[in-house]
């Protein structure tokens, strides 16, 4: 990083200046008069009072429920051991409507629902005939609106249903209005895909209709006269109640076996029940034990009843007691506070008004006209300081590079005049060699033979460019290994 900590420091004290000026200029473009009036003015007044806080009423009871949330549960897990039928395949909707209080099981487990269906539908339908929407008079494939609701809601007629379902715009349009009777928080993408309903969401539409029948006119009447003996009437302990149900099943593709009844079960205190299966074997006398059993268990609660409201209403008027005794309270607290003498307000003496009332609109934007300005301006100066820095690294690079470079070029030619210099030693080593070697007469071919020897030698070791110090041993050792002549080895 050597060489580099220059620019990089004076890019670091352009940013430090740069924040230090922004935050000068956001502060002087902030208009005063958006200062609290209390910090210019008169200080808080201290109350005499020890303490006007009185502690909030608690609260005496919370969200409370007539039903017993795990005894239905362990009524429902029960039986469903005893049929040996898994948990997850059964969802169940229960609502006391004496209280409003509501129990679910698997409440958010998602059904195909088969004709069920139809109930919201023909809701929808009654309820724009109710309003004025859709004539009385109207007939829809060919039947008058009464005899439209028999043949749907009491024979769960599909070809009718279809009719209705494109005459309300689509089953796009008509599930979208649907959602309003159960409002719940949200609705599995299925809801709106492949119709598909669960157990909270068809209770509360059951609700929406018990709680309104004279909104929906037809609909409660016709559902009355809907499977009489069978589903939640199949036992007979049942057969004597009045019932409005409607039952919906399906058998898909995959081999999944829907059967589900929703209904109001019109006990002393109506109960609104949904039961919702998915493969259970048997399904009718299923779904209509099950009803008993809750059917039993409304009837026990209607003999709590009366206590319970007793309770209620005894918990109410202890709440009301309560909230009553703290307004008093309040009330006493403010009377002491605005009986107490409040000190003298502690004025600035050389401010002759307020700094809210001298700072005026033209000025608080004139304000932040110049804060905006030197922003600007800011900014580019770090642009530029930031170019400028780039700019100076990189000219330290190219310096650098060249500078490497310049340095290995001379070492290059320096390496060049010494191996120059190397070979030009050799060379006059060797002639020097060469003027030293005593010459040899050539008396005879045989002579010359022998001297030529040498001669062959130096030129491969010329060839080889053997070093001339072991050229110079090499030719001295040949030299020496030639045999003496003389004139008497000759004949």
């Amino acid at each position: 990083m050597k060489g580099y900590w220059q620019p990089v420091l004076a890019w670091l004290l352009c940013l430090a200046l740069l924040s230090g000026l922004s935050a000068a200029a956001f502060a002087q473009s902030i208009p005063i008069n958006a200062i609290d009036a209390a910090a210019v003015t008169e200080p808080p007044v201290t109350s005499t009072v020890a303490s006007s806080e009185t502690p909030s009423a608690p609260v005496l009871f919370p969200e409370s429920s007539i039903l017993d949330s795990a005894a239905l549960t362990r009524l429902v897990e029960d039986f469903l051991q005893q049929k040996g039928i898994p948990k997850d395949r059964v969802g169940v909707g229960f609502c006391y409507t004496a209280t409003g209080d509501e129990w679910f099981y698997n409440p958010d487990t998602w059904f195909y629902p088969g004709s069920m269906y139809k109930v919201p539908l023909m809701m929808l339908l009654s309820e724009k005939i109710k309003s004025g929407d859709v004539s009385p008079d109207e007939q829809i494939g060919g039947l008058d609106l009464n005899s439209l609701y028999e043949y749907i809601l009491v024979y769960s007629n599909n070809d009718y249903a279809h009719k209705v379902r494109t005459y309300l715009g689509g089953d796009s349009v008509w599930r979208k209005d649907a959602q309003k009777y159960a409002a719940l928080d949200s609705y599995d993408e299925r809801y709106m895909l492949y119709c598909y309903f669960s157990p909270r969401y068809m209770t509360r539409v059951m609700e929406t209709l018990h709680e309104n029948p004279e909104r929906f006119p037809g609909v409660e009447e016709n559902l009355l006269k809907a499977e009489n003996g069978h589903y939640f009437q199949y036992t007979d302990e049942m057969k004597s109640l009045d019932i409005a149900q409607k039952y919906g099943a399906y058998l898909d593709n995959e081999g999944s076996d829907w059967n589900h009844t929703t209904g109001i079960i019109f006990t002393p205190n109506p109960i609104i029940l949904t039961i919702m299966t998915k493969n259970v074997g048997g399904p009718e006398s299923f779904i209509g034990q099950l009803a008993v059993l809750f059917k039993n268990y409304a009837l026990e609660t209607d003999e709590k009843l009366t206590a319970y409201r007793e309770e209620q209403v005894r918990l109410q008027e202890e709440l009301k007691a309560a909230e009553e005794a703290e307004r008093l309270a309040e009330e006493q607290a403010a009377v002491q506070t605005a009986e107490s003498p409040k000190p003298a307000a502690q004025k600035r003496p050389s401010q002759p008004e307020t700094l809210t009332q001298s700072i005026t609109p033209d000025r608080a934007e004139r304000g932040h006209r110049a804060g905006i300005i030197v922003l600007s301006l800011l900014l580019a100066a770090a642009v530029i300081g930031g170019v400028g820095a780039v700019v100076i690294v990189k000219e330290r690079e190219r310096r650098r590079y060249e500078s490497y470079k310049r340095r290995f070029e001379a070492e290059l030619r320096q390496e060049a005049m010494e191996q120059e210099q190397q070979r030009s030693r050799a060379a006059q080593t060797i002639e020097r060699v060469r003027e030293e070697a005593p010459a040899k007469p050539a008396d005879s071919a045989r002579a010359a033979a022998r001297n030529a020897a040498p001669r062959r030698e130096t030129q491969r070791i010329r060839h080889t460019q053997i070093p001339p110090a072991e050229h110079l041993r090499r030719r001295r050792a040949a030299e020496q290994e030639q045999p003496e002549w003389n004139d008497e080895d000759e004949e």
